[in-house]
């Protein structure tokens, strides 16, 4: 999983992992319903730590108003997250 953070602009940011999940290299996910690769966020918030692949969902579940997070995680450079030899943090 890759860490970087995300912020608000404001007073809100947070720090998120980005994993990539492929049911080809890790057959365990097959029986929990994923089928094709995808990304599943975790979010790191005071007290909790919320994760799901879908970042409307994700968005939600977060106090206050949060629909910025959804611009913000489509923003990210999966490229970089992606890399195998990229830094596990991110300054």
């Amino acid at each position: 999983m890759r860490f970087t953070r995300i912020a608000d602009g404001e007073a809100t940011a947070y720090t998120v992992g980005v994993d990539r999940l492929d049911p080809e290299a890790a057959p365990e996910l097959e029986p929990a319903g994923y089928r094709s690769p995808q990304l599943l966020y975790a979010i790191m918030t005071p007290g909790a730590v919320v994760a799901d692949y879908d970042v409307h969902r994700l968005a939600r579940s977060l106090p206050g108003d949060a629909d910025w997070v959804v611009d913000e995680l489509r923003a990210l450079d999966y490229d970089d997250l992606a890399e195998p030899d990229a830094p596990e943090v991110d300054p």
